[in-house]
């Protein structure tokens, strides 16, 4: 039987945050995150190298 693990609120970021994992096993069989705020910070990073995120988003997210 599968176990739920939900942490919400996730505090210390922008915004609210929760994650939800799923368990089997001792292996996770399923993950979800949902947030609650939409900057559009993702979207500077589509089609750009994965490695420019840490540049990028440090200088733009402010957190």
């Amino acid at each position: 039987m599968a176990e739920k693990i939900l942490i919400d609120p996730i505090t210390r970021i922008e915004g609210h945050l929760a994650v939800e994992v799923e368990v089997e096993g001792g292996v996770v069989t399923d993950a979800k995150s949902m947030g609650m705020l939409f900057r559009g910070l993702e979207i500077i990073m589509q089609g750009r190298d994965p490695r420019d995120a840490v540049q990028v988003m440090q200088r733009t997210c402010g957190v």
